[in-house]
């Protein structure tokens, strides 16, 4: 797929950018989805639908709250140039994945939240029409019980870090061996996950496009696609038409199609 100049596309759906993370904690590549998006910008490449699935802004490494009252500009600098990609009279969707938030009820950050309402986002757990359903992924993971336990663990980690500010450096391997689940690795494993997956949210003989565990993949056989992320794999999806187009950013800038698919089933809105 090659991107022309003023062109509108149907969607760009994109997952797990941690956005706010240190560089001490993990690796990042912010510098790089600006880089992304300064080009889409440059050329006037727009999108109707702007879909940001699950795990945009990092909040259990720290109060992603308390980060926006010390330094909205950091949450502009991103937010800016995500609005500039969206079509005139276009729609974004802000899909709340599990690192989002730290309540109970799986809620934004008051402050957050309101702030993502006055640039018009859709704030929402799924997104959902008659061809699609978007979701961040999680609900694969949890039940409400692990939910709100895994939630009690890292706001006591939120308490201890006010004596420790160097906590949260060290607890990433703690998140990855007890409180995210394990990833997949065989083919068995990742179709019996995304089985679930699907069960859960009802995806029935609609796409289902997800995130959460950072495999950049498409699973034809369902009608599945995973974002994967920007942490690792500086990773996305546009659709144009009833074709979605997994793409990755190179090292230099360059823009690599990973794989294409058409839905056999899709429907004009």
């Amino acid at each position: 797929m090659k991107f022309r100049k003023n062109r509108v596309y149907d969607a760009f759906f994109i997952s797990d950018v941690h956005y706010l993370v240190d560089k001490k904690i993990k690796n990042h590549h912010h510098k790089e989805l600006f880089q992304l998006l300064d080009f889409f910008i440059k050329r006037n490449i727009r999108f109707r639908k702007v879909i940001l699935a699950g795990d945009i802004i990092e909040n259990w490494f720290f109060s992603a709250a308390r980060k926006y009252r010390q330094k909205q500009k950091r949450f502009d600098k991103l937010f800016d140039r995500l609005d500039c990609i969206s079509a005139k009279r276009g729609s974004k969707y802000y899909i709340i994945g599990n690192h989002d938030t730290t309540s109970f009820s799986m809620q934004l950050p008051p402050d957050i939240k309101q702030y993502l309402q006055k640039r018009y986002y859709l704030i929402t757990g799924h997104y959902e029409d008659r061809n699609l359903i978007v979701v961040h992924g999680h609900q694969g993971q949890y039940t409400q019980i692990t939910w709100v336990l895994h939630i009690a663990i890292v706001r006591l980690f939120h308490s201890l870090a006010f004596l420790i500010p160097r906590l949260f450096y060290f607890a990433e391997d703690f998140y990855d061996r007890h409180l995210n689940r394990v990833d997949p690795v065989t083919p068995e494993q990742k179709l019996a996950y995304y089985r679930r997956l699907s069960q859960h949210v009802h995806q029935k003989n609609k796409v289902l496009i997800a995130g959460h565990t950072h495999d950049f993949l498409c699973l034809p056989e369902l009608k599945m696609m995973n974002t994967g992320d920007w942490v690792k794999n500086r990773s996305f999806i546009i659709r144009k038409s009833g074709t979605y187009y997994g793409m990755r950013l190179l090292k230099r800038k360059a823009i690599q199609l990973e794989f294409s698919w058409t839905d056999p089933d899709w429907r004009d809105s």
